[in-house]
């Protein structure tokens, strides 16, 4: 985060879910879609201001997964302050082990997240001229490597394992962009269980 990005101020819901507000008139750009999981430190967007964009970002301790957004689909969506950017559903996540490696958060419908082990610089892939470790789409198994973590100048695999997910599960999105600083907990895959049989 940088200096005039934004933490944005939530509003609790009935006690199932969350609201993240507007801070300020703009437009907002959105860079999260309904259904997906999200969680702390992730950037949701940008809101723009007479032409300077700041980068918008989850408060510390939440985590869910979006079941609206202002504007629908609209890549550019005019608001005021206090306007609700997103509605987060949180009735349907589990809770995180601290005794995994990566944690699992899902619902009904199979979502899961495979977490950062420990805080640093992710990157998605082993040298900028080679292909990401895992994209949108791929099938990753137990002792597959999904990306790396610099921490202190040495990078550590984050290697698909824990007891609290699968064997396998489907990559439905990449969360942090290449180059990233995450922390401990942070989402990086957002994963979608396999169908049984």
């Amino acid at each position: 985060m940088s200096e005039g990005d934004y933490v944005l101020r939530a509003r609790t819901i009935g006690g199932e879910g969350t609201e993240l507000l507007a801070p300020s008139v703009g437009v907002f750009l959105p860079r999260v879609a309904e259904g997906e999981l999200i969680a702390s430190g992730q950037s949701i967007g940008m809101i723009e201001v007479l032409g300077v964009r700041r980068s918008l970002f989850i408060p510390q301790n939440l985590e869910g997964r979006v079941s609206q957004r202002i504007g629908g689909g609209r890549a550019r969506v005019p608001v005021q302050y206090g306007d609700v950017l997103l509605s987060i559903s949180t009735t349907a996540m589990a809770m995180r082990s601290d005794a995994a490696s990566s944690s699992r958060t899902a619902d009904s419908e199979g979502a899961l997240a495979f977490t950062a082990p420990m805080s640093g610089r992710f990157y998605s892939r082993p040298s900028p001229s080679e292909p990401p470790f895992v994209s949108a789409g791929d099938i990753v198994k137990r002792g597959q490597t999904l990306g790396l973590l610099e921490v202190m100048k040495t990078f550590n695999r984050l290697v698909y394992q824990g007891d609290a997910l699968p064997d396998a599960a489907k990559v439905e999105r990449v969360v942090p962009n290449e180059g990233d600083d995450v922390v401990r907990g942070d989402v990086i895959l957002a994963l979608r269980a396999l169908a049984e049989g």
